[in-house]
Formats: structure tokens, sequence, C-alpha cells
């Protein structure tokens, strides 16, 4: 079997579905060609018809034409009119859900249509089918992660560095992620923070629309020296924080139109040995088995968060806890093992393509 990859996200792009796009196509044990957008998101306009072109050139070579992404799913439609081979797709969750009457209409509309929906959590096939997407086309494959092997150790005097500001006998609570309202940063800052001892701080790494509303909170609890915005951060700076926190959080609330599909910092977190602590919410109750490589507390329960973080960092047996959520989370989320799943249901749907 030969699959065609179509991909508006490829490194060197930096981010979650980047992250999905290489190391799914990398690690599939099959043939592979590849239409990929390597750039920055605004040379989609050109990208589209491009993609369209060179997927009717190349569709007489593969048996299997892939989509990484919802958005592009009018696209895959079009192509499997004229070239008469499956099209398949995977959805990560805002690519379902997106508010906007035309996308309804167009995007999801054209989804119905294509032969296969891989879904990144067992919440995103619920939202397909709410739109009317078949259940029976839908399947459920978690998101893979790499974890780096990293020869040399890292540092809370580095940590120091980067926060511009002593941590000697600091508890580090971090979030890494983009600022938006479904992750909760602000109602994290707000609600629990103030329930947890003065020496916990808390590092948020990211930028986004909801910054104003953090520095807000911030403000109006007066946690000014416990809340520390780091903005955007390097790939280095990012391993870092992963290296050297305590407890890793994403405290999400629901938000109409908007879902975490997955939550695949969760498992980088976890992967890391990082002891993680999420809500009981959407894709995040897949990226996280309670228990297993992380916690899950039900979503806006302050209490239940405040409990858990403390739970945890007064635990004298963290060290082995981590060891085998790092393990658990290796086992079951690496690409190896992820890109197989993929495979068996390429295999058992599409074999005739390849007779």
């Amino acid at each position: 079997m030969t699959v065609l990859f179509i991909t508006r996200k490829y490194p060197p792009q930096v981010g979650g579905m980047e992250n999905y796009s290489y190391g799914l196509i990398s690690h599939l044990a099959i043939r592979t060609r590849l239409i990929a957008l390597k750039h920055s998101q605004i040379h989609l306009i050109w990208f589209l018809p491009y993609a369209f072109i060179a997927g009717l050139f190349l569709s007489w070579r593969v048996e299997v034409i892939y989509l990484c992404d919802g958005l592009l799913s009018p696209l895959g439609y079009l192509l499997k009119l004229l070239t008469r081979k499956p099209v398949c797709v995977t959805v990560h969750g805002l690519d379902v859900t997106y508010q906007n009457r035309l996308y309804q209409k167009v995007n999801v509309g054209c989804l119905r249509k294509l032969d296969r929906v891989f879904c990144v959590s067992r919440s995103t096939i619920e939202e397909c089918v709410k739109r009317g997407i078949d259940r029976e086309k839908c399947v459920y494959i978690p998101n893979g992660v790499q974890i780096p092997s990293i020869p040399e150790a890292y540092t809370r005097e580095q940590l120091e560095k980067l926060v511009r500001r002593p941590l000697a006998g600091k508890k580090i609570i971090l979030s890494i992620g983009r600022l938006v309202a479904r992750k909760g940063t602000a109602w994290f800052i707000r609600e629990v923070l103030p329930l947890l001892p003065d020496d916990m701080i808390y590092l948020v790494a990211g930028d986004g629309p909801e910054r104003q509303r953090v520095e807000a909170a911030v403000s109006e609890k007066n946690l000014s020296t416990r809340v520390f915005l780091l903005g955007q951060v390097s790939e280095s700076e990012r391993e870092l924080l992963f290296r050297t926190a305590d407890v890793f959080v994403m405290p999400n609330q629901r938000v109409p139109g908007d879902m975490e599909g997955f939550g695949i910092v969760a498992i980088e977190a976890a992967g890391r040995g990082l002891p993680v602590v999420v809500a009981r919410l959407e894709g995040l109750a897949d990226a996280i088995s309670d228990g297993e490589n992380g916690y899950l507390v039900d979503s806006e329960n302050a209490g239940a968060f405040a409990r858990k973080i403390r739970e945890l960092l007064s635990d004298p047996g963290l060290a082995g806890l981590s060891e085998r959520f790092a393990a658990y989370t290796k086992k079951y989320y690496n690409w190896k093992y992820i890109s197989h799943l993929y495979l068996e249901e390429l295999k058992k749907h599409f074999s005739n393509a390849t007779d």
C-alpha cells in the first residue's frame, strides 16, 4: 500500500499538529508520498490549489489519500470525486467544532463524505456524530509523542535564569500552551492558586488572546510574586521547564465551539516523568488514564485540583510514581505503537485498494 499524505502543518513549522503529521508519516511502515505546507499558514491560500493539482498528479501512484486535519476535507472530497480513490482524514477537535456556519456547511459537510475519519479522542468522535458523520466511519486512535533522550541534566539554576528570580525552596506548578479560554489558566489563578501554600508558584509558558485576562487574574488576586507568565518559549526552554517543574496542570474549562481534542502536551509532560493533573474533560480524558500516567479532576473543581496538587507534592514516593507514569506513557503513546494502530486500520478497510 502507498498512501498520499496531505498536510498544511509540517516541520519546520512548530506545534502539536506539526508534530502529529511528522510523527505519523515518519513512523508508518508503508510507502508514503507527501504534499506538505512547511511554512507559515499565510501561505495556505496558494498551498490549497497546489495541493489539489499535485494530488491529482500523484493519485495514480497511490491507493489511499490521507488528510492530516479536517480543514482540508473539501480538498479531499474533490480528489475523491475526480480520482475515485478512498480518502481518509484525522480530525483533532476544533476542526470539527469551529462555530462558523459556512465552515460547518462546507468543511463538515465534506467530512461526512470521506471514507474514514480518524479521531484523536472519543470526545471528538461524539462531536463528529452530533454533526451527522456516520459513527461507523469514525475510529479512535490517540496522538503519539516522541520523548527525547536528554544527555545533559537540567537544573533549577538554569530555570532561575529563565524566570529571573531565585526559586530555592519553591515548588513549581507548570502549564504550557496557547492562552485561550478553554485552557482555564485565569480560572486556575483565581480559584486554585490561593488555596495552595505560598511556596508553590505557577509558571505559564505560551501566549494568546487570553493573556490580558490572565494578567488581570494575577493582579486581582495579588499573585505577582507567585505567577510568572513566560510568553513563547524555545524548544530548549520548553524542555527545561518539563525537566525541572514539580507538577504539570491543564485546568481546562468547557467553551462552546471550542474543545481540547486530545491534549498532547499532557502526555509530553507525563512521558518525561512529570506528575500531571488535568481536567476530566473532552480529549484530556483519553490523553490521561487516571492513575496510570496522571490524574483526572473534575473541571472547575478548585478544591479537588488543590487537594491533588498538595497530595502529589507531599508524597515521599513521588519519584517512583513519576517513573511509572513515564513508562506507561512511553509504552502506549509512542509513535511506533500509534502508527501500527493506523496501519492496521488502513489495511482492514482498504486492503482491496491494493489488490
